[in-house]
């Protein structure tokens, strides 16, 4: 299915509170949650992980933390680790209009494919882009690099809203993302039309 991107170049009131009366919280699974002592300390219990894996968890998380580390980034990260330790982990794949397929072993098939995704939030991005509302524009596509960050269509829209409200700098920062992680699904139609047009207005 071809799409149709038309490209526009521009150079309290107060709450009243009311006190409740608590009972005792018990809670129950492999990882239960519980409140503890006076001072709202808020403690998770996990059955299966040893106080040795815990600790290695702890140190984890502390190091991203205190480096700053860019969540998306550590979890990219990780994501290419599981793949060389375990090649045969299902990879998921995204196209341009935001459809994507797994591809990988299951419980009973040793190669299976599963697709999903629609197109309905790439349509609505084209039509912000269309009609120049370009601060619409990019708290969809920024609201979709968060919640789908495999799916790299949103850069090239955010490229595009960035280009939009004068803020070159951001444009190219998100266009070299894209480039940095595209294939040859997004080599097609619409996000191949917004490419070009990006490179040329940035480079």
């Amino acid at each position: 299915m071809k799409y149709a991107l038309v490209l526009v170049m521009l150079l309290a009131m107060p709450c009243w509170s009311q006190t409740t009366s608590t009972g005792k919280a018990n809670t129950t699974g492999p990882c239960s949650p519980a409140v503890t002592g006076n001072n709202n300390q808020f403690s998770i219990t996990c059955q299966g992980i040893g106080k040795e894996q815990g600790q290695q968890m702890l140190d984890i998380l502390n190091r991203i933390l205190a480096n700053q580390l860019d969540p998306k980034a550590v979890m990219a990260k990780l994501d290419e680790i599981l793949k060389a330790v375990n090649p045969n982990l299902p990879t998921k794949t995204y196209f341009c209009n935001g459809e994507w397929h797994t591809v990988g072993p299951s419980a009973g098939a040793v190669q299976q494919i599963t697709t999903g995704g629609d197109d309905a939030t790439f349509q609505d991005m084209i039509r912000l882009n269309n009609s120049a509302q370009y601060a619409d524009l990019l708290k969809a596509c920024l609201a979709q690099i968060n919640s789908a960050p495999e799916w790299l269509t949103p850069r090239l829209f955010c490229g595009l809203a960035y280009m939009g409200i004068g803020n070159k700098t951001k444009a190219k920062e998100m266009l070299t993302e894209f480039d940095s992680r595209t294939g040859p699904a997004y080599d097609v139609d619409a996000c191949h039309q917004m490419s070009v047009y990006l490179h040329g207005q940035l480079e």
